[in-house]
């Protein structure tokens, strides 16, 4: 059989486009497994330091609970804060800035 020219480089051609589309959806999937897998190390990462922040503020909140005159230090800073909190949960169940707990995602 005669072939003729173009055809046959146009062939060439297109095989070496396969070829690099193959290489590039490989690489591709290994740079998508290695993110995946970066991304569950930051999200254990973030869980981890949520929980220490929660732990501190648990402390923080014990020790505050502990001073005389109770949350007394701080109504005096906050003004109108300490009426919101006296009509809400105990600050123990609520935490001592609710804002704050929001921020970090924490309920």
């Amino acid at each position: 059989m005669v072939y003729d020219t173009p055809m046959l480089e146009d062939l060439d051609l297109l095989a070496s486009r396969i070829r690099q589309l193959t290489e590039l959806t490989q690489s591709l999937r290994e740079e998508n497994a290695a993110l995946g897998k970066s991304l569950a190390q930051r999200d254990s990462h973030i869980r981890v330091l949520r929980e220490a922040l929660a732990a501190a503020q648990a402390r923080v909140e014990g020790v505050l609970a502990r001073l005389p005159g109770g949350e007394e230090p701080t109504g005096e800073a906050e003004g109108e804060g300490e009426a919101q909190t006296d009509n809400a949960s105990p600050p123990a169940a609520e935490g001592a800035d609710p804002g704050a707990r929001s921020l970090y995602g924490t309920t």
